[in-house]
C-alpha cells in the first residue's frame, strides 16, 4: 500500500476547515468508508456482490443508460485528467442515477478498462439522494468486473479525514439562478513510478487514494480516452432522471449544470489544457432531456468550460 504518490513532494494533510472545529479523522491505521460532509471550493461568475450485480444491471448496455461528454480525439497516451465540476441538489429514485465525472479509459468495448471520478446520486447504493463524491472503475465494460466507491475490492483510501472519503456527501451545493458556483476540484493521474492512479481534490491537491496498477490491463500503462461530462440511468419503469442542475445547457451560466478548467495530463505527464480542434461532443440522448453546449475558451477563471445537463423524462433515447 502507497500512502502518498511519488510525483508529490509537499503533501497536503488533513486539516481544520475554516469554522474552527478539527477535521474529523479515523484511528491510526484506518481509513473511512463514505460518510460525513465536507467543505468543497466556492467561485463566482447492501453487500458487496449485491451492490456488484446493482452497477451490471446499470450497465452502458442498457437502453436506460444516457451520457453527454466531451471527449478527446488525439492518437496519443493520457496519463490522467483534471475538471472543476459544478454540483446541484437534485432529487432521483432508488433504481436511478446520476453523476457528473471525469473518465480515463482504454481497450476495445468488451476489455474496456475503465476510471471514473466525480460527483454524483445514487440512492440504490447510499439510500439517499445527496450529492457525494463517486468513483468507479471495471477492466472489461462493465460486464462482470468493476463496481462503485468501496462495493468491491480495488480503490485504495489512504486519506483518514471522513470527509474525504469516496462516497462522502458533497456541501454545499449551487443555487439555480445564482452567479455564484460551487466546483469541486477532481483529478485522476497516474503515477508515473507506480502506474497506480491517483484520485486527487480539491484546489489543495489532497490525495484521497488510488485504484492499483495491478488492476487494469489496458490502462496500466495509460489512457486512450479522456472524456468530461454527465451519465444518467433508470429502469425500464421510471423517468430518467436530471443531469447536472437539472436544467439544459440553452438556460445559461446561471442555470445549466458547468463543468471548467478542463485539463488533460499528456503522454509526458504534462497538464494542459485541452485544445477546442482536439475534442468532441458526444450525445446519445434527446436534446430535450440532454444537452451539452462548448464554445471553447471561456477567459482565465474557467478556461475551457463548458454547460450540460438536462431535466431527464421519460424518451430521452434519439
Amino acid at each position: 500500500m502507497n500512502l502518498y504518490p511519488t510525483f508529490e513532494t509537499n503533501i497536503t494533510r488533513s486539516r481544520p476547515y475554516s469554522t474552527g472545529k478539527n477535521v474529523e479523522g479515523c484511528p491510526i491505521g484506518k481509513v473511512p468508508i463514505h460518510k460525513k460532509t465536507r467543505r468543497p471550493r466556492i467561485v463566482t461568475n447492501s453487500s458487496s456482490k449485491s451492490l456488484v450485480e446493482d452497477f451490471q444491471q446499470y450497465s452502458q448496455s442498457s437502453h436506460g443508460y444516457h451520457s453527454v461528454s466531451l471527449d478527446t480525439t488525439q492518437n496519443m497516451i493520457f496519463h490522467g485528467a483534471h475538471a472543476e465540476i459544478g454540483g446541484y441538489n437534485l432529487s432521483l429514485k432508488s433504481g436511478q442515477y446520476s453523476i457528473s465525472s471525469i473518465w480515463v479509459q482504454n481497450g476495445p468495448p468488451t476489455k474496456l478498462n475503465s476510471i471514473q471520478a466525480g460527483i454524483g446520486f445514487h440512492p440504490s447504493i447510499y439510500g439517499d439522494s445527496q450529492l457525494r463524491l463517486i468513483g468507479h472503475w471495471t477492466v472489461d465494460g462493465q460486464s462482470k468486473t468493476g463496481c462503485y466507491t468501496h462495493a468491491c475490492p480495488g480503490f485504495v483510501q489512504v486519506n483518514p479525514n471522513k470527509k474525504i472519503s469516496l462516497g462522502a456527501v458533497q456541501s454545499p451545493v449551487s443555487s439555480i439562478g445564482s452567479l455564484h458556483k460551487w466546483l469541486l476540484d477532481v483529478r485522476i493521474k497516474q503515477d508515473r513510478v507506480t502506474g497506480h492512479w491517483w484520485l486527487i481534490v480539491e484546489e489543495e491537491q489532497i490525495h484521497v487514494g488510488y485504484w492499483p496498477k495491478t488492476l487494469f490491463t489496458h490502462l496500466s500503462n495509460g489512457a486512450s480516452l479522456i472524456k468530461f461530462g454527465g451519465e444518467t440511468y433508470a429502469p425500464p419503469n421510471m423517468d430518467n432522471p436530471p443531469m447536472g442542475s437539472g436544467r439544459l445547457p440553452q438556460e445559461g451560466f446561471r442555470n445549466s449544470g458547468f463543468i471548467g478548467t478542463l485539463d488533460i495530463i499528456d503522454s509526458n505527464f504534462n497538464e494542459i489544457d485541452v485544445k477546442h480542434e482536439e475534442i468532441k461532443k458526444y450525445s446519445d440522448a434527446n436534446s430535450k432531456c440532454y444537452d451539452l453546449r462548448y464554445n471553447g475558451y471561456q477567459g482565465s477563471d474557467y478556461r475551457q468550460a463548458f454547460l450540460y445537463g438536462g431535466p431527464g423524462g421519460s424518451s430521452c433515447g434519439i
